[in-house]
């Protein structure tokens, strides 16, 4: 138990992640018990910059509430990217704004996802709400320099229950959840109908950026001259068909809708195979086909949603682009979702899953044509020899730009962790950050985008566990 607290610290450093509807920690998190205090001391590598990352981090599990707490405090050591700063040595992006305060509680809970009550609050990695088609996959920590904490809370009974999200509280942008009943457990608890669950789910960004301008001259300055309410609702009915000794087969459809936009039908089966009695020997797989019209994109919140929301497609903002390029009143268009996983207890998992949306949009002279939406996500978690850990994933993603091609702009986690003792571990961690930046243009003003940086940090914790 103590190494799994050792772990979880670790963790707090070098993240545990994945990008499929999958976690695998959930059947052991609520196990973990303790309290763990550390240090750690690592360089990080951020662009063509070199920081030096000193961190105090504390986590306190108890029955049902857990909390972490984080004292990061960073020195720019090389300064090739123009870091604006703070007594010449703190980046002055980490301490200027009150969401990077929230950074020093990394998480707080009460209960365990599936519990009759559980509340979380913090970062928001991998998130799925319902079946994904809305919300899937989704992450908060794309930016860099912007730390955010959200909020999630279940209520799950016998017969109804509630799923909700914020993605963050200084201030939200996404707020949404799920709402759901079984009819037939009001009458009984033990018949085959009770395996039918139905359920309604509603998104919004109510504040999204629909254009946003940079300053023609003076400051580096962006503005936002209007936004856009996206709004998205669907109904779900999810039936459990098998539930065998060693196979369950669940079968979903989910009908969602895009307020002014279009609808997207999605049917699949969730298969999960147990090799053994004790469920931690286990194949995973999901099978999706979807129909939508022209003018709906599946999992609208997805993993790269926090950047889309203001630079997607051909320069312009995701909310503008499905109000005015995705075409209209065009024939329905397909699309199909696949994932696999095996996993063994902790030990070890491996996963991969691909999603292919034939999607239509309109060019400059207003002609509608076909592109691929294509997304291939690869996860890995090991915990090998009692002492080495392994966490990988990778989301790919195209979009059907001219002259761009699927690995460019990945996002992707990996951390190398060795365990050394009870005290002391030492890790390698890089992942996919994007950064503002801003450039010159013609006119002598300024325009801003998003660039994809490499961030990369090595470096030793110690810490003790009681």
């Amino acid at each position: 138990m103590k190494k799994f607290l050792t772990v979880l610290l670790v963790s707090l450093l070098f993240l545990n992640l994945c990008a499929i509807d999958f976690d695998p920690d959930a059947a052991y998190r609520r196990f973990r018990k303790g309290i763990s205090l550390g240090g750690s001391i690592y360089p990080e590598y951020e662009g063509s910059s070199v920081l030096l990352d000193l961190d105090i981090t504390g986590t306190f599990e108890f029955d049902m509430l857990g909390f972490g707490l984080q004292f990061p405090i960073r020195f720019i050591l090389s300064n090739k990217d123009n870091i604006e700063t703070t007594a010449s040595v703190f980046p002055k992006e980490d301490w200027n704004d009150a969401r990077d305060w929230t950074r020093l509680l990394s998480y707080f809970h009460y209960g365990h996802s599936g519990d009759l009550f559980y509340f979380f609050f913090g970062n928001h990695e991998n998130r799925y709400v319902g079946n994904g088609t809305i919300l899937g996959a989704y992450y908060t920590d794309l930016k860099l320099y912007y730390p955010k904490r959200g909020i999630d809370v279940e209520i799950n009974t016998d017969y109804l229950g509630i799923d909700f999200f914020m993605d963050d509280v200084t201030p939200p942008t996404v707020i949404g959840g799920r709402f759901y009943f079984k009819p037939l457990s009001f009458l009984s608890k033990e018949n085959y109908g009770n395996n039918l669950e139905l359920g309604f789910t509603y998104f919004t960004d109510f504040a999204a950026p629909y254009d946003i301008t940079s300053s023609e001259i003076g400051e580096k300055e962006r503005s936002i001259p209007k936004k856009y309410s996206v709004q998205m609702f669907g109904f779900d009915v999810n039936f459990r068909l098998l539930t065998l000794k060693h196979y369950h087969l669940t079968f979903y459809t989910d009908i969602n809708h895009i307020i002014d936009a279009g609808t997207g039908i999605h049917i699949g089966l969730k298969h999960k195979i147990d090799f053994s009695a004790k469920n931690d020997f286990q194949l995973l797989s999901k099978w999706e086909f979807r129909a939508m019209q022209s003018n709906y994109i599946p999992s609208y919140f997805n993993t790269f949603y926090d950047i889309e929301r203001e630079y997607y497609k051909n320069g312009e903002t995701k909310g503008k682009y499905i109000a005015e390029w995705l075409s209209r009143n065009k024939d329905w268009t397909f699309g199909y979702y696949f994932d696999l996983v095996f996993s063994i207890a902790e030990l070890f998992s491996v996963g991969a899953s691909v999603e292919h949306n034939k999607l239509y949009d309109s060019n400059s002279a207003g002609n509608d044509k076909y592109y691929n939406n294509i997304q291939l996500s690869f996860l890995l978690n090991a915990f090998l020899f009692k002492h080495l850990d392994l966490d990988f994933v990778m989301t790919l993603q195209s979009l059907g730009e001219e002259g761009k091609r699927l690995s460019d702009k990945p996002f992707y986690r990996a951390s190398v962790t060795y365990v050394i003792n009870k005290y002391f571990s030492i890790g390698f961690a890089a992942s996919s950050k994007w950064l503002l930046v801003w450039e010159r243009n013609n006119v002598g003003g300024w325009d801003s985008h998003y660039k994809a940086v490499n961030s990369f940090a090595v470096g030793a914790f110690g810490g003790i566990s009681f």
